[in-house]
């Protein structure tokens, strides 16, 4: 993230610089002084420069309003969102308890299952998410004085049911009647170019979804 701040205020800076080169010849003429115009060959060379800078000086300044525009959303909305993903997991949960007659979901490993399994097969299903800054700002907070990071706990909790309950719909759709042996796995997804930038995880649950002889 600063190495993207830094490139961003150098290019901001070289766009201020043009800007006052220009604003000064402008004014210029405007008191009356004399003041040499731009020769052809002046303009030609700068022309293609000043169309190359110019896409990132734009980026330059839509990051400079987005970012705090963004930081702010996560600080009045980050939570309500969150519950909303809260609520409609739970509503898409209940739908397919009902529709499975039980939770399918189940660490077992199946080998006491009597009756046996006339059919078996791989079920998976993925999740990723990332904090909002307003969260992560929260966190290292707590970080400073130790203790229970609440707000991330939320966060891990939300995307480890989406997880969940995307692999219940997963067994669902592949007519599966059980999920046996259920695992949860979770990996940082971090830019090499940036190892201390925001992070996203992806969280991965699969098991073995199974057909009742």
């Amino acid at each position: 993230m600063r190495s993207v701040d830094a490139r961003v205020g150098t290019i901001t800076a070289s766009l201020l610089m043009t800007v006052l080169m220009f604003s000064s010849v402008a004014l210029g003429q405007t008191e009356g002084q004399e003041v040499e115009p731009f020769s052809g060959a002046a303009l030609l060379c700068l022309g293609p420069i000043f169309l190359i800078i110019l896409p990132f000086v734009v980026f330059g300044i839509l990051w400079t309003v987005v970012t705090p525009v963004m930081f702010l959303y996560g600080v009045f909305f980050s939570e309500s969102n969150m519950r909303k993903r809260m609520d409609d997991i739970v509503r898409r949960e209940s739908a397919s308890i009902e529709h499975f007659g039980k939770d399918p979901l189940s660490t077992l490993k199946g080998a006491n299952i009597i009756g046996g399994i006339s059919e078996s097969g791989l079920v998976y299903a993925s999740f990723v998410y990332s904090p909002s800054h307003w969260q992560l700002l929260i966190a290292r907070i707590n970080q400073l004085f130790g203790g229970r990071i609440d707000v991330m706990h939320r966060v891990i909790s939300v995307g480890r049911a989406e997880a969940k309950q995307r692999l219940r719909e997963q067994a669902q759709i592949a007519g599966w009647q059980d999920v046996l042996n259920v695992r949860i796995d979770t990996a940082e997804m971090t830019p090499p170019s940036n190892p201390k930038g925001s992070k996203a995880v992806e969280i991965f649950a699969y098991g073995t979804g199974v057909r009742y002889g």
